[in-house]
């Protein structure tokens, strides 16, 4: 079979799956799915922008959306030229995906060739998301983080007010009232909305604990009494600097 035979069987076989989307599936939320990206027919690397052109098909790799890859299964899901070794190839901590795991939103790490990415494990959160259009914390979604959707983008500066977007597109903080971003003065922390320059449990930035050394949090700042936090072997009781 000639190549350009090749190219028009190849390219006739993935435009019959390009039709298996779920536009109209009943209850769906946010943009519609429209399938599988259209299928781009290459001759070399140069054809195929951010990817490469597949010697066997020559059709340009298309990524997984958002990227994943399992390893050992012989594909190369996140078009990186080569299918990953299982084991934890990027010492993050998360084994990779192996063929028969979700690579969403379960407990193996859904691309093991960055330490970037890796889902949460035990008491350790996910990898926090970057605005690299990657899903850093293996949920499913990409860049989703307050910091970098474009639903937050009418908080400015503030985008400390709010942790991420919903699906919908709806700028919240999903530690306070999960519908809105946090008022104005206050940052989306773990706790809630708290003011960070007052709040003893997280002062100055998020999970900032004052210790005995303080008593307070004023300005962002911990401090004993209208001081600073008392020296090493001080606590503070009732704003005075005394010894245990």
């Amino acid at each position: 079979m000639s190549r350009s035979a090749y190219q028009t069987v190849a390219l006739g076989v993935l435009a019959i799956f390009a039709g298996c989307g779920d536009d109209d599936r009943p209850g769906d939320v946010g943009p519609l799915d429209s399938g599988p990206p259209t299928p781009v027919s290459c001759e070399t690397d140069t054809d195929c922008p951010d990817t490469y052109c597949n010697p066997g098909s020559l059709i340009c790799c298309l990524p997984a959306d958002p990227p994943f890859e399992i390893c050992g299964d012989g594909i190369d899901q996140n078009c990186s030229r080569y299918d990953g070794s299982c084991g934890d190839n990027d010492g993050d901590g998360v084994q990779a995906c192996r063929p028969g795991e979700n690579p969403i939103g379960g407990v193996c790490d859904c691309d093991d060739e960055r330490s970037d990415v890796r889902p949460p494990f035990g008491d350790i959160a996910g990898a926090p998301e970057i605005c690299d259009r990657a899903d850093n914390d293996c949920n499913g979604r990409a860049d989703e983080s307050a910091a970098c959707c474009e639903g937050c983008a009418s908080l400015g500066d503030d985008r400390t007010r709010a942790d991420v977007c919903t699906v919908a597109g709806d700028c919240v903080c999903s530690t306070g009232s999960g519908t809105d971003p946090c008022a104005e003065g206050q940052t989306c922390c773990g706790s809630g909305c708290v003011d960070i320059q007052t709040d003893a449990t997280n002062c100055g930035f998020c999970g900032a604990v004052c210790t005995g050394s303080s008593d307070r949090c004023v300005a962002g700042n911990c401090g004993c009494g209208d001081g600073s936090p008392c020296d090493l072997n001080y606590e503070c009781l009732a704003g005075v600097c005394q010894t245990p």
